[in-house]
């Protein structure tokens, strides 16, 4: 049996904006600087790496520059605004922008990512944990 090991980046930041189900008032839209770090396990391969570093965190930072100073909205939701400044919004397959839900759309994607690069087979040898940070006390950590 090979031994897994485990291998991460940590401190990528991405600044937006979200609104998360109030029970009983008005959601109230806010914003955070999101940092999230990450966690490769598997086997080692044939360079006796798990992932490169590089690619890792060149994969995870294109990523997170697509949601920087962006509004995060669930599918189906719109956002309007009017002013001299431009937004950008992006959408999540999941009927709230909790930061659990920013985790998992997060997670699928980088997955997505990476195994473009290094195909089904490796990709499917590993496991990988995203930890999504919306302040410096609180996180939610997705795997998969």
């Amino acid at each position: 049996m090979s031994k897994r090991v485990r291998v991460g980046v940590t401190g990528l930041i991405f600044e937006a904006i979200h609104y998360t189900p109030e029970p009983g008032s008005t959601p109230i839209l806010h914003g955070h600087t999101f940092r999230v770090d990450v966690v490769v396990e598997g086997p080692l391969d044939e360079n006796g790496m798990v992932v490169d570093f590089r690619l890792l965190r060149d994969t995870l930072a294109t990523l997170l520059d697509e949601w920087n100073m962006a509004v995060i909205l669930p599918m189906g939701e719109e956002f309007e605004a009017s002013g001299v400044f431009n937004y950008r919004v992006v959408h999540i397959p999941y009927p709230t922008a909790t930061t659990e839900h920013i985790a998992l759309t997060l997670l699928d994607e980088l997955r997505s990512r990476l195994c473009r690069r290094l195909g089904e087979e490796r990709c499917r040898q590993l496991r990988i944990t995203l930890r999504v940070w919306e302040s410096v006390d609180r996180y939610a950590e997705v795997e998969g």
